[in-house]
């Protein structure tokens, strides 16, 4: 693979053709740093059908940049920037890929841009070599015709008012957006890493390790600027000489350290921001792909402890973290210092054992705050679970046992505290004693006269070693609650990650796939098992069956008889325990969760269904795609009449742009219930299932609602009480 900077000056001749976008895909993917084996996936990558082709919207782009991603394991997101933004999105957009069309024909070429050196774009070039551009070029590329045009207008506006033509670049930028405010460039994808990556890919991308090893020469330099100064001070007090030139020095050494701290304060400030940004951008991201039945199971108390918890990791994690800093460079300072005072080398093997003693007493802080942390976790979850379930309670239970086995964790609680405090109260007196026996050990050196710039090294030795065990000590406290508080949020995080295997496998989902033709099978079940984990009696034990396109199947059967765990097998949302499951002729583990998600689309039960906070429009077409384009606004507005909420969309004032949820318009359950549906009927998958959501319609709604559903789906599944 040859590396070659060269500038170029047209963008659209380093661009690469259609038919190799998913090799380019990948090779940026590489390039970049973003995954480790894009040479597999480079073969594994087909280029979406018609690439080259006018008549691929954006939209189709979209679909296939996003299914690529997961394949790669990676994130797009398609960006736009006005004209006279265009310049600004070319310096800071890369990794990124950006779509160009010929001037002269209707090819189609893709941009990849790698990295910003200096002021220039360095782009990945068809042949493999790295080319520099100008940003212009690009702005050049897309929208040489619109300048052409505009120039020549501006020009003879500007003439007729006597005014030189020849302008700045930026002021003609500026004056070509007044002609056209809504030029703009939409067809720019951005390259990430997901948020369940590995930490370390996330730190290179956003200059993480750059910004530490930056922190920790600050406080290196810090803690020498303050050993310099301390050491002339207490030397020369000792030794009871003083004149200008060591006051000058010592001045300088002080005023050194103003800018220093400011350094240090900036760099650890947006270091924090920055962690604390990828931290809950995984825990986000790890809570929505947990396991519903795992999230069930635990309960809302679980759940709740669980978001103090989360809390504490960052808080604690962040704050002690940043004191690891000034740690590691005075744990090696300290005894050097020690070492060549008064004392010599008994001064620094005490303070070696100190250290020693105090992590031997974190360890066993950390055991204690851990069972402490388990019984508050308990007496969290008891509460709230007690809380929902009030007035069940009060019908059911006996008023003798409502508060029954609360004394109990009450005293458990406090039991695992003692142990806990009595650690925290040597943790934090240790250091003390350390200023003891540190001046036990200085002692026959100052009775035998010993010269003053060693004591003044012993001196300030001594007091830098007390302020590392005092840090020692409160950062052992304070990582130990932030590991215990970790231990809870553990799940979340996993979650990510096994998230993110189940993306890596979607490869086959790219593969283009004509629309079911009448009568082929979509969905093909042979001795389907599925049990919940802990249990050994299965919900579902061999179920076979198949379903055809264009069949409208009702399933019926008794309540807990497993309708609900079947179609969630059908849709994705639950993995079988044995047995084999394909989609027209395609399993789970090839199309990943979401290739299959998109191709069976399930309207789950009323109370597992949710509107959220956000526009109508939003809720609707969750399923196709957001931002909304014309043609997708039009078909959820015709589809939502079609299901008898046009008297809906003529009372809300903004219409499809109304907000609803929370804060916002309230709908009604029978208004509710005809949102899910459409939901699912907009996303055009070809399989719709039905679990028991008509029950909130009336005879007449429920009507509406079926003819609806009837006519718009390709195959539908009903899902019902006998």
């Amino acid at each position: 693979m040859r590396t070659q900077i060269a500038a170029v000056s047209n963008a659209f001749e380093v661009a690469w053709p259609g038919p190799r976008l998913g090799e380019a895909l990948a090779a940026l993917a590489r390039r970049a740093g973003l995954v480790e084996t894009a040479a597999v996936a480079e073969r594994a990558l087909p280029a979406p059908a018609d690439v080259e082709l006018e008549r691929l919207d954006t939209a189709a782009l979209d679909h296939w940049f996003r299914i690529a991603a997961d394949a790669l394991g990676i994130e797009t997101q398609r960006v736009s920037a006005l004209y006279s933004e265009v310049d600004n999105l070319a310096l800071r957009a890369a990794p990124a890929i950006v779509r160009l069309k010929s001037l002269t024909t209707n090819e189609f070429r893709y941009l990849l841009m790698l990295r910003r050196e200096h002021e220039r774009l360095v782009v990945i070039t068809p042949e493999l070599d790295e080319r520099a551009i100008d940003p212009r070029a690009l702005r050049n590329a897309r929208f040489a015709r619109f300048e052409q045009d505009v120039d020549a207008t501006i020009n003879n506006v500007l003439e007729s008012f006597g005014v030189n033509a020849a302008a700045d670049e930026s002021r003609r930028i500026r004056l070509r957006a007044q002609f056209n405010p809504s030029a703009s460039l939409s067809t720019c994808w951005l390259l990430r890493t997901t948020p369940g990556d590995s930490f370390a890919k996330a730190a290179r991308e956003d200059g993480l390790v750059r910004s530490a090893a930056n922190l920790l020469i600050v406080q290196l330099a810090l803690a020498l600027a303050t050993i310099l100064a301390w050491g002339i001070l207490g030397a020369r007090a000792l030794d009871g000489t003083w004149d200008r030139g060591w006051l000058v020095a010592w001045g300088m050494l002080i005023l050194s350290e103003v800018p220093l701290l400011l350094r240090g304060e900036w760099l650890q400030g947006a270091l924090s921001l920055q962690l604390g940004k990828h931290f809950k951008q995984r825990l986000l991201f790890g809570a929505s792909q947990l396991d519903l039945d795992e999230v069930r199971s635990a309960g809302s108390g679980t759940l709740l402890a669980r978001v103090f918890e989360a809390e504490a990791v960052e808080g604690l994690a962040l704050d002690n973290g940043f004191a690891l800093f000034g740690i590691t460079s005075n744990l090696f300072i300290a005894p050097a210092v020690l070492a060549q005072g008064a004392a010599g080398l008994p001064h620094a093997i005490a303070f070696g054992l100190s250290v020693l003693v105090l992590l031997g007493l974190g360890f066993l802080y950390l055991r204690a705050r851990t069972r402490w942390t388990d019984s508050r976790m308990r007496l969290t979850s008891d509460l709230v679970e007690r809380m929902l379930g009030h007035r069940t309670r009060i019908v059911q239970e006996p008023r003798a046992h409502w508060h029954a086995g609360e004394d109990e964790q009450l005293a458990a609680y406090i039991e695992h505290g003692k142990p806990m405090d009595f650690l925290r109260a040597a943790l934090t007196h240790l250091p003390r004693a350390w200023l003891a026996i540190g001046f036990l050990l200085l002692a026959p050196a100052l009775l035998a006269g010993a010269p003053s710039t060693r004591l003044a090294a012993s001196l300030g030795g001594m007091l830098l070693a007390w302020g590392t065990l005092q840090q020692v000590a409160a950062a052992a406290m304070g990582l130990s609650g932030a590991g215990v508080a970790l231990r809870s949020v553990l799940p979340m995080l996993r979650a990510g990650r096994l998230h993110r295997r189940d993306q890596r496998q979607a490869a086959a989902a790219l593969a283009p796939i004509a629309a079911p033709v009448p009568g082929e099978t979509v969905l093909d079940a042979s001795q389907l098992t599925f049990r919940y984990p802990g249990r050994t009696q299965p919900v579902i034990d061999g179920c076979s069956l198949r379903i055809h396109n264009g069949d409208r199947v009702l399933v019926e059967g008794p309540s807990g008889g497993g309708k609900s765990t079947l179609v969630a097998l059908l849709s994705g949302l639950r993995t079988p325990s044995s047995g084999l499951l394909l989609l027209r002729g395609v399993d789970r583990a090839t199309l990943g969760g979401r290739g299959w998600r998109e191709r069976v689309a399930l309207v789950p039960q009323f109370h597992e269904n949710h509107v959220f906070a956000g526009s109508l429009a939003f809720n609707l077409l969750l399923g196709r795609r957001w931002p909304a384009e014309p043609e997708d606004l039009l078909d959820a507005a015709v589809m939502c009449r079609d299901l008898g909420l046009g008297p809906l969309l003529d009372r809300m004032p903004r219409g499809l742009q109304e907000i609803v949820g929370d804060g916002g318009w309230q709908l009604s359950h029978g208004e509710r219930s005809r949102v899910f549906l459409a939901r699912a009927l907009l996303q055009n998958a070809d399989v719709i299932i039905v679990d028991e959501s008509f029950g909130a319609l009336d005879p007449a709604s429920f009507e509406i609602a079926m003819r609806c559903a009837l006519r718009h789906a390709k195959t539908l599944v009903v899902v019902a009480h006998p």
